[in-house]
């Protein structure tokens, strides 16, 4: 009988801990999403897009975004999910939407927070809505909306 080789193995070291991307609290993020979602639900175009996907699960979309967020915001990496596939699989998604959406986000983050605290988070909003955008709408030879920019 042939000797077996011996195992590999593989050691990692831990990563460097992550700085979070802005400085706000979970209670801070809970705040945004909540309100946030608030004017969703009340946008005449968005409100009822959302309400079609979500009617009688609300709070666990508000909670999954919270941990959306708090992972975006503060690496806590308690969010694992795919938005692309969400998102493509709204029949009614229109490439505006994307817009309205980020109108009504960056509109609250800056009723809510400072701009140091406001800017960082619509940079990486509109990183995120870009990356969306792209996955639903995009080409390889499109260029994204001015509004993406």
């Amino acid at each position: 009988m042939a000797d077996k080789p011996a195992p590999v193995v593989i050691t990692a070291r831990a990563g460097q801990p992550r700085t979070p991307a802005v400085e706000i609290s979970p209670r801070e993020i809970g705040l945004l999403v909540d309100r946030f979602y608030s004017e969703i639900r009340a946008h005449p175009r968005l409100g009822p897009l959302f309400e079609d996907r979500l009617a009688g699960k609300w709070d666990v979309h508000l909670d999954r975004m919270n941990r959306f967020w708090r992972s975006v915001l503060l690496h806590s990496g308690e969010y694992s999910g795919q938005p692309v596939v969400k998102h493509n699989g709204l029949p009614d998604l229109e490439e505006d939407d994307f817009r309205l959406w980020l109108e009504l986000f960056e509109a609250t983050t800056a009723t809510l927070f400072a701009p140091p605290t406001a800017g960082p988070i619509v940079v990486i909003a509109r990183r995120i809505a870009r990356s969306l955008w792209l996955a639903r709408f995009g080409t390889p030879f499109s260029q994204t909306p001015a509004w993406l920019a």
